[in-house]
């Protein structure tokens, strides 16, 4: 018994020993491994895991750029760019299903969203999203009041045209991709500025912090813009367009008031207008009618055909034509005076507005002079005022043209011509015979100063002889002051003009 006992108890002790050794053992090798773990982050993975630290708590954000602005010939502001709140988003900062869906819902509400839109941004593996841009300061300081991780309020650039819908047409308006219609459009590579990316961080809060600043405002604002326009004048030219349009039950209308000198445009308007601030969806609205429109210039050509045939001497100003007493069958045709004239020199061609007279005038310059002369005055072509979508007008050729095409071209059907090449040809005329090139754009100049574009009187080319334009414009002052023009007539001011009524092409018929 004695030594059974020493036995059982010597192997218990054995049995200890050896429980005892194979512990230390798996202590050793759980070191072993930690140390091995350790020895590998520290040797081989500390720059992969430097990284991925990083990317949990930086990431890069692009600061918009800041549109450059554009003001009028006097300083006067036309299109600014104010700060506005806008709303991003952090999805890493979102660990669980559960606080994605509560934050989804919250922002959905607050914004007035779509839910399930708002969660499929917090869902994305991108670090950087919009929740909703350009939103005004009570909807920015309810999200702020939420509290949400991850989910900030940024201040961003936003398109302004302080005078609203003064000058719309000309100005045009911005869109998501930038300058969508007018001078926004076509000067949007000077006036867009430049994105800059700048490092940001969050802290211990899980705030966005930028680990450099802000950048510098020079290096995102695009150039400024100053035009010709005169905000006084345009305001005055809309208004008296509106009254006509209204008062003559017209579907659209437009003005231009140039500067006959220097070709500078100091009011350019179009009616239906638009308020750029909030632009609509109707791309009719936004139609540009004083250069985008082409129209048969009807009575109006009168005044260059009558200029045109004294500058080459195919007529004497002091001779009468006989008009036909009010009809004249010509080339299988028959053309008709509003009423009756039976003589007529060619300023009471002009001041009477004969169809007749000025149909022979044509004749007297023939095919060629005719349609090289209107071409010389700007028609068939573009004036070139630097706006987007300016028509170039037709006319026919001389080599096609038939016999009665002449006669029609002379008062003004058979071509067409936009609102904006008749005022530049009447231009010459009052300037003494030069073709001027208009513009709307007076100078560009780069955040720095430097000067990118500066436009002024361009000549074209020489239409007629100061003397001839001379005896031409006052031909048309009596058109104002006695023939179909008196409603032009100023007291206190020498008036100049020519009426003109044209006819619209029925386009399934094939007449007026």
């Amino acid at each position: 018994m004695h030594q059974q006992g020493r036995s059982a108890r010597g192997g218990s002790g054995r049995w200890v020993r050896v429980r005892s050794a194979l512990v230390g053992v798996a202590l050793l090798s759980g070191f072993g491994v930690v140390l091995a773990r350790a020895a590998k982050v520290q040797l081989f993975d500390r720059a992969r895991l430097a990284r991925l630290a990083r990317d949990q708590t930086r990431r890069e954000i692009e600061w918009a750029p800041r549109r450059g602005s554009i003001a009028d010939r006097r300083g006067a502001p036309l299109a600014v760019t104010r700060d506005v709140d806008s709303i991003f988003a952090d999805p890493a900062a979102f660990t669980t299903s559960r606080e994605r869906a509560i934050a989804a819902g919250l922002l959905a509400r607050t914004l007035r969203a779509d839910r399930a839109k708002i969660l499929a941004r917090l869902t994305g593996e991108k670090r950087f999203v919009w929740l909703k841009r350009r939103v005004d300061e009570e909807t920015a300081a309810r999200v702020a009041g939420l509290g949400l991780d991850g989910v900030e309020v940024v201040k961003e650039p936003k398109r302004f045209y302080p005078q609203r819908a003064l000058a719309g047409h000309v100005l045009g308006f911005v869109g998501e991709e930038g300058g969508q219609e007018g001078l926004e459009r076509e000067l949007d590579a000077w006036l867009r500025g430049k994105p800059v990316s700048v490092q940001a961080v969050r802290d211990a809060r899980g705030a966005t912090v930028l680990a450099q600043g802000a950048p510098d405002p020079a290096d995102l604002t695009g150039a400024t813009v100053t035009l010709t326009i005169d905000s006084a004048i345009q305001l005055a030219a809309e208004r008296e367009l509106s009254r006509a349009v209204t008062s003559s039950r017209a579907s659209a209308g437009w003005v231009a008031v140039v500067d006959v000198q220097s070709g500078a445009v100091l009011a350019l308007a179009s009616n239906p207008a638009f308020d750029a601030n909030e632009p609509g969806r109707d791309p009719a609205v936004w139609r540009h009618r004083a250069v985008q429109d082409q129209l048969e210039p009807g009575s109006t050509i009168k005044s260059f055909v009558v200029a045109a045939a004294l500058d080459a001497g195919a007529i004497d100003p002091a001779k009468p034509l006989y008009c036909e007493n009010g009809v004249w069958e010509r080339h299988g045709h028959r053309i008709h005076d509003t009423h009756k004239v039976t003589w007529a020199t060619p300023p009471a061609v002009l001041r009477e507005s004969s169809n007749i007279c000025a149909a022979k005038i044509g004749e007297a310059l023939g095919k060629q002079r005719l349609t090289a002369a209107l071409r010389a005055f700007g028609f068939g072509e573009r004036s070139g005022v630097g706006l987007p979508g300016e028509a170039r007008g037709a006319l026919p050729d001389p080599a096609r043209m038939a016999d009665i095409a002449v006669d029609t071209v002379s008062f003004g059907q058979g071509l067409s011509a936009t609102g904006l090449q008749t005022v530049m040809a009447m231009a010459a005329i009052a300037n003494g015979g030069l073709l001027l090139k208009p513009f709307i754009v007076s100078k560009v100049v780069a955040p720095d100063g430097k000067v990118l574009l500066q436009r002024q009187r361009e000549e074209v080319r020489r239409v007629l002889r100061p003397a001839t334009a001379r005896e031409i414009g006052a031909m048309l002052e009596e058109v104002v002051e006695k023939g179909t023009g008196t409603k032009a007539r100023v007291s206190g001011f020498r008036v100049a003009g020519k009426t003109g009524t044209a006819q619209k092409v029925d386009p399934v018929r094939g007449g007026y």
